[in-house]
C-alpha cells in the first residue's frame, strides 16, 4: 500500500472513531444470528486472555458417515474458495457438515464492513459447529489500527501486539462456544514483496496466538503454495494475484483436511 493510500485509510478510521464514541459504532447494535447487546470492538482486557495451555493437544474424536463433524469455514474472502472446496470434500466423503462464512473485505484491524467480535458468537450459536476453521489477514496488510484509544500504524510494536491480541481473541470465542478444535490458516506468498514480507509477518503472529493453546492448531499456507526459495507462484492464484485458483484452493482445502487427519488419527 502506497503512503497515500495508508494517509486516506487512516483519516477513514478517524472518522470511524468519531461515529463511534458518537454512539453510532457497529459494536453497538444487534448481532446478526439473534445475539442482542452491545459488543467491544476488540476490547482490550484488563488481564491475560487465558492460563497458558498444557502442551498436549487433546484427542480428537474420529468422524464417520453417521456422526460427521460439524464445521464451521469462515473468514475474509480468501477463505471462500478453499472453504467451498472443503466443504465439497466432506459432503462427497460424507464425514464434514461445513458451513462456509468468507466475508468479503472482513478484517481484524478495522470492525467494516464486517465486526467480527459480534459476527463469530453469533454463528457459533446458530451452527454449533464441533471444528472451526478460520483464514484471514490479506486486507490488514499495511492497515492503521486503534489501540485503547490511539492510532498505531505497522509495524509499530504496539500494532503487532494489538493485531495478535484480536486474532488470539476470535480462537478463544469458537473455543469458548463448544468448538473442540480451531484451525488457523495462515497467509500465503503475495505477488509484490513488501506484501511478502507483511504477510510473514503476520503468519508468526498468529502461528505465536495458536501456540497458546493445546486445541487451537496453525495451517501454514505459505510453504504449500511458494517456491522452494519463497516465490510467487501465478498458477495458484486467479487473476487478481491475491485470490486463489481452483488449483490453489485446493491444496489450500486438503492440507486443513490433512491437519484434521491427524489429529483423529495420531501416529502413536
Amino acid at each position: 500500500m502506497s503512503r497515500r493510500s495508508q494517509i486516506i485509510a487512516f483519516c477513514i478510521l478517524a472518522a470511524a472513531v468519531i461515529a463511534i464514541v458518537a454512539g453510532s459504532g457497529v459494536a453497538a447494535g444487534k448481532s446478526p444470528a439473534g445475539g442482542a447487546g452491545p459488543s467491544p470492538l476488540f476490547a482490550s482486557p484488563s488481564a491475560s486472555p487465558s492460563p497458558s495451555p498444557s502442551p498436549t493437544k487433546p484427542p480428537l474424536r474420529k468422524p464417520t458417515k453417521t456422526k460427521p463433524f460439524r464445521v464451521y469455514f469462515g473468514g475474509d474472502s480468501l477463505a471462500g474458495l478453499p472453504g467451498i472446496l472443503f466443504a465439497r470434500r466432506g459432503s462427497r466423503t460424507r464425514l464434514m457438515k461445513v458451513h462456509t462464512d468468507y466475508q468479503v473485505s472482513s478484517r481484524l484491524t478495522y470492525p467494516r464492513p464486517v465486526n467480527w467480535p459480534v459476527r463469530l458468537p453469533a454463528q457459533m450459536k446458530a451452527r454449533h459447529p464441533e471444528i472451526g476453521v478460520f483464514m484471514t489477514g490479506a486486507n490488514d496488510l499495511g492497515m492503521p489500527m486503534i489501540v485503547k484509544g490511539k492510532f498505531t500504524m505497522y509495524p509499530q510494536s504496539a500494532w503487532l501486539k494489538e493485531y495478535e491480541r484480536r486474532a488470539e481473541r476470535l480462537m478463544l470465542v469458537m473455543l469458548k462456544r463448544g468448538v473442540v478444535r480451531v484451525y488457523w490458516v495462515g497467509l500465503p506468498v503475495m505477488p509484490k514483496k513488501n506484501q511478502t514480507n507483511q504477510a510473514k509477518r503476520l503468519n508468526k503472529l498468529f502461528a505465536s496466538a495458536a501456540a497458546k493453546h493445546s486445541k487451537v492448531v496453525y495451517v501454514d499456507s505459505f510453504d504449500l503454495l511458494a517456491t522452494k526459495k519463497g516465490g510467487f507462484i501465478a498458477s495458484f492464484r486467479s487473476g487478481d494475484g491475491i485470490h486463489f485458483s481452483s488449483k490453489g484452493a485446493w491444496r489450500i482445502a486438503n492440507a486443513v483436511w490433512a491437519a484434521m487427519k491427524r489429529d483423529w488419527s495420531p501416529t502413536r
